[in-house]
């Protein structure tokens, strides 16, 4: 009790918060309506050069904590920040998910908690057959995995599991066709129910990441073809963003009495989307951002964070 005590007293709300930005990343999804883009060439100081933005990715990539989809779970055990802390988190999900990791690491390691990283490549967490639409085959190594990353997280009893995964997965009917519109739809909201429901008897604390806006494929490949020009490579808003989407992950938060989180605003806020942002390059492919990027949303994750813990 105390520790858990000591944890909610570190969340305590940080004193320079912009209450107007939370307000409209949590628990609505404002009409976007986004200035518009101004051109530009691509800027030299980059922090990732693009040749080498394939190879900005986060640490459990590299250490092989990351599950392939093809492959058998890591056995390791992936934890991280401060070993020694009593304060357990945990990230759950697929490779979108692990976009997440260089932020919540960031985090963790500036409260001093210990970070475990469960995470597998096209397994999202939601309890639903998982379609690898690649190879027209069932991924009957996901559904393996998320058992175990549940077991596991059930043995750790964190204080808080962040879950996230990508809107673009593919799933089997009950009979095996691969499902598409609503239905698709309500295999997704009846798995993730059964899935937080888990999760939730073993932490007081479970946080939906929604999924990020997409950029266009390979935008790495444009920039190095279009260096005079941000706009040509740019991903239109409406492409970009799903507001239908959003809205099935803040209800899914709703009804299992989770916390929503909607970082849309701090990936894009211009029409196109760009992908830069200041020096750092968003993207490192259509659908998962860069670690050096990723690092620098540590700021608004702990203030949307700290905000909905002390509502």
């Amino acid at each position: 009790m105390f520790i858990f005590y000591t944890f909610l007293l570190s969340l305590m709300p940080i004193a320079s918060a912009d209450t107007t930005t939370v307000d409209s990343t949590i628990g609505a999804i404002p009409p976007y309506q986004f200035a518009q883009l101004v051109d530009s060439p691509i800027p030299q100081n980059l922090v990732a050069k693009i040749k080498n933005v394939a190879q900005d990715m986060p640490k459990p990539y590299i250490d092989r904590c990351h599950t392939q989809q093809n492959l058998a779970q890591n056995i390791a055990p992936c934890t991280y920040a401060d070993l020694k802390s009593k304060t357990t988190i945990v990230l759950f999900g697929d490779s979108h998910a692990l976009s997440w990791f260089p932020a919540i690491e960031k985090l963790a390691i500036a409260k001093q908690w210990k970070l475990v990283s469960l995470s597998m490549s096209s397994c999202w967490p939601a309890d639903i057959p998982a379609w690898n639409s690649t190879k027209n085959e069932r991924m009957d190594n996901c559904e393996i995995w998320r058992t175990s990353a549940l077991k596991r997280i059930a043995s750790i009893k964190p204080a808080m599991v962040f879950v996230a995964g990508t809107k673009g997965f593919s799933t089997l009917e009950e009979n095996g066709e691969v499902s598409v519109g609503q239905s698709r739809v309500q295999i997704w909201r009846d798995g993730m129910t059964r899935t937080i429901k888990t999760i939730k008897k073993s932490t007081p604390h479970v946080i939906i990441l929604s999924d990020t806006p997409a950029a266009i494929d390979n935008p790495a490949q444009c920039m190095q073809s279009h260096v005079q020009s941000l706009m040509k490579c740019s991903h239109p808003t409406a492409e970009a963003i799903s507001v239908t989407w959003l809205t099935e992950e803040r209800n899914i938060a709703a009804q299992t009495g989770s916390l929503w989180i909607n970082p849309t605003e701090w990936i894009c806020n211009t029409d196109p989307c760009s992908l830069i942002s200041g020096n750092y390059l968003i993207y490192r492919d259509a659908g998962h951002l860069t670690a050096s990027f990723s690092k620098t949303l540590e700021a608004p994750l702990w203030q949307a964070l700290s905000s909905q813990l002390n509502a």
